[in-house]
């Protein structure tokens, strides 16, 4: 029984997981995040290498989404963390969970709900990886950069604007929404609750997610509006 199953049947494919909580195929799961998260590194420290002895890193800043950072050495800091994050997420999530089903007298280890909440993380692997081929595509075709305005002028132009990471960012909250959907199944079968219960425990991380999600479809709007 592979992923596949968590994508058509995920109620069978955390029932039939619950006496064996390995951990293994959700790390991997989350390693492949990072992974996806950290390999356009290379390639933009390529793209940007040639102005590293030439401008003052201090003072080349550009947007991507909707943050703005200096450039490359921060952007590539905040892709680290951004890795990193993923392991982060799995661990609180699960914790949360934990936490708040012994209020219900949940019953499960902890190990059980941990294996769950990183299976949840397969899906988000889709945008994930359209991301990196988006990226990499796009910095493999990156011109040479005589000066900080035009790496900047490029960056605005290209990057920020390209239609594969719009499309990208775009269909992003859905699969975070179908993360939150696999959370309260993993709440669930992980710790034997209700509906109910398991909605209740995943309430704190699902609503912040929720909120996110809206917040970025907000942004677009105000952007395709011309309001920001």
């Amino acid at each position: 029984m592979g992923l596949s199953t968590l994508v058509t049947d995920p109620r069978t494919f955390f029932a039939r997981r619950r006496d064996d909580p390995s951990l293994v195929g959700p790390a991997l799961v989350v390693v492949a995040h990072a992974l996806l998260v950290i390999a356009p590194t290379a390639l933009l420290l390529r793209t940007f290498g040639r102005l590293l002895s030439e401008i003052d890193l201090g003072t080349l800043v550009y947007a991507t989404a909707s943050q703005r950072v200096s450039a490359p050495g921060s952007f590539v800091l905040l892709l680290w963390v951004n890795a990193v994050a993923y392991f982060a997420i799995w661990l609180a999530v699960a914790a949360v969970i934990y936490l708040v089903s012994l209020y219900f007298d949940g019953e499960g280890p902890f190990r059980r709900v941990l294996a769950f909440v990183g299976w949840t993380l397969a899906p988000t692997l889709i945008p994930a990886a359209a991301s990196a081929v988006a990226m990499t595509a796009i910095f493999l075709d990156a011109p040479t950069f005589a000066s900080e305005a035009a790496l900047n002028q490029w960056v605005r132009s290209t990057v920020v604007d390209h239609p594969a990471r719009v499309a990208v960012d775009f269909a992003r909250p859905l699969f975070t929404l179908w993360v939150v959907y696999l959370w309260t199944l993993a709440a669930e079968y992980g710790r034997d609750l209700t509906q109910r219960q398991a909605l209740l425990c995943i309430a704190l991380p699902g609503g912040i997610a929720v909120l996110n999600a809206v917040g970025t479809y907000v942004a677009f709007l105000a952007q395709v509006l011309g309001l920001v």
